[in-house]
């Protein structure tokens, strides 16, 4: 469509139905209905108006993309490009073209991380140091590629009164959706102290909400294995209980969720049966697959596991739909006496059948197949960050 539209009298479109031309219109693409803005004025209303963002992003739903970023810069690997993929490119194990529009480069948006992505919103991270004053200031915006709009920085004042390492290494941050009052929330944990602050799109302050009640999980390096989840407008831990170590042998996990409308916690049990053992170190945690909760976990150093949650909130609910042994992936539980294999679930077809999985040991996904019992590894080599790996969707939804 050339980019430069005639308008087109009311006259020539009355005769369509509103809602009929609003269902037709929910189907396509966000790049072209940016474009059908142009063709007239009802058009542009129709195509921004909050309802008619919210028809076509249940239609994108359906449509699912992966996102993670990958390093596009030969020379440094710390420069990173937002780059998003149709799933079943993936599970087909079809090669995979990172973008090259610079458009997607995160230091062009004075940014670094991703948070999260919900909606078709893209949650960045960034910060500064001032080397004269040492004085450290860290912000977030909020992105949708698909318009290719953007927030200012946001969220500077966010501190912990007692981080011992900063901020970027003392807490996790996670990006969720409360749709009672369609508001986007970051939500920030800081790992030594439990104390929790909430970022609100739209307030674009920082308030301080109760502490999680327990202790939460954590590596070195602040790995991303133990970061939250966001599923039906909740937030997930997975945590110990308190008063406990972890090289207590007879410590106990359970879920924290925090409901993002009360910002109140709930306790749910984990799946019956499964050892802090087999969760310690890396080797378990909470996911989300197919829009419900999931657990996965090492059994015994010889086999993965995963449950799912088939009614939220209910922890007598678990039931097992993953169990593989890791000779069938072709890997040995340890590469050297001090490197353990750890797989994370990244996706469920819709089939049910192929779980996609990021691995520690390698630059590429497993891809598991229930039905013939069999793991390929993915032909992409480039420089993914796997273990980022979430769903995405195109939108309308804007970022400010």
């Amino acid at each position: 469509m050339s980019q430069r539209c005639r308008q087109s009298s009311p006259s020539e479109l009355e005769f369509l139905n509103k809602d009929l031309i609003a269902e037709i219109l929910s189907r396509l693409p966000v790049k072209y209905l940016m474009q059908m803005k142009c063709i007239s004025k009802t058009w542009n209303t129709l195509i921004s108006d909050p309802e008619f963002v919210k028809l076509h992003l249940s239609r994108s739903a359906q449509n699912t993309y992966l996102w993670s970023l990958v390093s596009k810069h030969a020379n440094n690997d710390n420069y990173y490009s937002f780059v998003h993929f149709p799933v079943n490119r993936l599970i087909e194990n079809l090669s995979i073209t990172a973008p090259k529009d610079p458009y997607f480069r995160l230091d062009d948006k004075h940014c670094s991380e991703i948070v999260g992505c919900c909606n078709g919103l893209v949650c960045l991270f960034g910060y500064s140091l001032n080397k004269t004053t040492k004085h450290k200031q860290m912000w977030l915006r909020f992105w949708n590629p698909a318009t290719r709009k953007i927030s200012d920085k946001l969220g500077s004042d966010f501190y912990f009164d007692d981080n011992r390492y900063g901020w970027k290494y003392d807490s996790k941050f996670v990006f969720g959706y409360d749709d009672s009052t369609d508001t986007y929330k970051v939500v920030a944990v800081n790992l030594f102290s439990n104390k929790v602050r909430v970022f609100s799109l739209g307030d674009n302050v920082w308030r301080t909400i109760q502490s999680l009640p327990m202790v939460t999980l954590r590596l070195l390096n602040n790995s991303v294995v133990y970061d939250g989840v966001h599923l039906c407008c909740t937030i997930n831990w997975l945590v110990y209980l308190p008063g406990l170590w972890k090289d207590d042998p007879d410590r106990k996990f359970v879920i924290i969720s925090l409901d993002l409308d009360t910002e109140t916690y709930t306790e749910m049990l984990p799946p019956q049966g499964v050892s802090s053992e087999d969760v310690s170190r890396g080797k378990g945690n909470v996911c989300v697959l197919m829009e419900s909760l999931c657990f996965y976990h090492d059994f015994n150093e010889t086999d993965f596991v995963v449950w799912k949650m088939t009614e939220f909130g209910d922890g007598d609910s678990w039931v097992q739909i993953f169990k593989f042994s890791y000779s069938k992936i072709r890997m040995n539980y340890r590469l050297g006496p001090r490197l353990p294999i750890k797989l994370s679930p990244l996706h469920l077809s819709k089939d049910g059948e192929t779980l996609i999985m990021a691995n520690n040991l390698q630059d590429q996904a497993i891809l598991y197949n229930r039905r013939t019992n069999k793991a390929k590894k993915t032909r992409i080599n480039k420089k993914i960050r796997w273990f980022l790996i979430t769903d995405y969707v195109e939108s309308l939804v804007s970022p400010s």
